[in-house]
């Protein structure tokens, strides 16, 4: 069992969400976009070990992590420091963006795990998402990030899938990075 874990505790995702953008230096991005819509711009980042989504809204910004590191990058403009463990929820309202996520992560059999990847990677070429896959090496396994996104007028709605097969971890999040319209 505390074997069990620890391979838990290795493999888990952090969220951190600022209201700042961040440099890119502090990541290896593996895929990018960027999205411009007249209430917003947002730049997506999958990076090795999770993804990073910065929303600007007129002068508000927030920016969410979601990476394999425990310790937040920078101390400076960060709101939230949460493992993704188990399932959890937040919502909350930062100047004129309204932001919603809920995560989940489940440790999977290794049949099952490969059943799920193997979904996932042919789910995401079907529909020409967001990839990044990482071979595994000697000193860590393989990895799989995908993510949906959904552009619209008014806010982003991104799922993502991140696969970890050194402890056939598979973490989901669900977000809703809105910006309300004024009154």
């Amino acid at each position: 069992m505390s074997n069990r874990t620890k391979q838990r505790r290795s493999g888990g995702l952090t969220l951190l969400l600022y209201q700042r953008t961040l440099h890119p230096e502090l990541f290896r991005i593996l895929a990018s976009e960027r999205v411009s819509r007249r209430a917003y711009e947002a730049d997506i980042w999958l990076v090795e070990g999770g993804h990073v989504i910065s929303l600007i809204a007129g002068k508000n910004t927030l920016t969410e992590v979601i990476v394999t590191k425990s310790e937040p990058m920078t101390d400076r403009g960060l709101l939230l420091s949460t493992p993704c463990r188990g399932e959890k929820y937040h919502e909350d309202t930062y100047g004129n963006i309204r932001y919603m996520i809920s995560t989940q992560e489940e440790q999977l059999t290794q049949t099952l795990y490969d059943a799920t990847k193997h979904e996932i990677a042919s789910y995401a070429a079907k529909r020409e998402l967001m990839t990044a896959e990482t071979p595994g090496k000697q000193d860590a396994g393989g990895s799989l990030s995908v993510l949906d996104i959904e552009r619209r007028s008014h806010e982003l709605l991104v799922q993502s899938f991140h696969l970890f097969d050194e402890n056939q971890m598979v973490i989901k999040t669900q977000a809703i990075i809105e910006v309300m319209k004024s009154a």
